[in-house]
């Protein structure tokens, strides 16, 4: 039985329409359809139902499916048993980053690998937490770094271990007017932009819980990228102030170009992170240099 055949079946399923699942695979539609209506002939049965608009598995479909993503998990871990057997001194290493971790922690991580392991092949994806499982689902990714509370909560199909908690808080550049009131609180907040990234979990209760709905992350923030260098160049050249976990902001505030904003109340905002991985992955030299490195890091901030 063809591999790619399986692969493409996956595919479907993951993306849930024949037209998504060719664009993934970098095929034509017809093409797709083609390799299905093979797979299907070979095993003498209809695996996806006829006419819905989205891809609907029949009963064998769930069968050839099941069996597919077991080839698949068995195909991955041979390439990671062959990268335990070499070592740590080559391979590849896909991670995904939700935008607070990889603020703090992506620049020093492949600096770390170019300078250490120059022959490992990294590559990252910056996104959110609920985003990167789906790449961790799809296997497009090692690993995430993010939103400890997301990452908890996604079951026993994600092996998870915390990191710790970080503050979180409002910044603005040092020579900002809002620094001159006598009173900061929700509503001089609000006068001027604001900025952040996508939130954890954590963070974005604790402002519901003391604004109310108001501070629900659409309606306070004028201003959204997961870019957070980006939003630090936007809080130093004008009033936005940034929101957000406050160690991203650490060099800045060291020197005075940016300062922390007390807030009446103080939200007292905590970011709960972590890093995740399949369960059942093995833990090979190449992933555990990312998990040593990034607990080693985190236990320094």
């Amino acid at each position: 039985m063809d591999s790619q055949k399986l692969k493409h079946l996956l595919a479907i399923v993951d993306h849930g329409t024949f037209s998504d699942a060719a664009r993934a695979v970098h095929l034509t539609q017809p093409a797709l359809s083609r390799s299905i209506r093979s797979l299907e002939d070979e095993l003498k049965a209809q695996l996806f139902d006829r006419g819905a608009r989205r891809a609907r598995l029949t009963g064998f479909g769930e069968l050839v499916a099941e069996r597919a993503r077991r080839i698949r998990l068995e195909m991955t871990q041979l390439q990671r048993d062959i990268e335990l057997l070499r070592g740590a001194q080559e391979g590849q290493l896909n991670v995904g980053f939700a935008p607070g971790p990889a603020a703090l922690l992506l620049t020093p991580f492949l600096i770390h690998m170019a300078q250490k392991h120059p022959r490992i092949k990294v590559r990252t994806e910056v996104s959110s937490t609920q985003t990167l499982l789906k790449s961790l689902s799809h296997e497009s990714i090692d690993a995430i770094v993010g939103d400890g509370y997301i990452l908890r909560a996604a079951g026993n199909d994600v092996e998870f271990e915390p990191l710790g908690d970080l503050h979180a808080g409002l910044v603005c550049r040092a020579s900002h007017p809002i620094l001159s009131e006598s009173v900061i609180d929700f509503d001089t907040i609000r006068r001027y932009p604001l900025a952040t990234t996508t939130l954890s979990t954590a963070i974005t209760r604790g402002l519901t819980h003391l604004w109310g709905p108001e501070a629900e992350q659409d309606r306070l923030f004028t201003l959204h990228c997961n870019d957070l260098e980006t939003l630090r160049q936007v809080t130093l050249a004008s009033d936005t102030m940034l929101f957000g976990i406050l160690a991203v902001t650490r060099q800045e505030r060291a020197n005075g170009t940016i300062v922390e904003v007390p807030i009446t109340p103080d939200p007292g905002s905590y970011g709960h992170y972590g890093i995740a991985r399949t369960t059942g992955r093995t833990l090979s030299p190449v992933l555990e240099l990312l998990y040593s490195f990034t607990r080693h890091y985190w236990a320094a901030m």
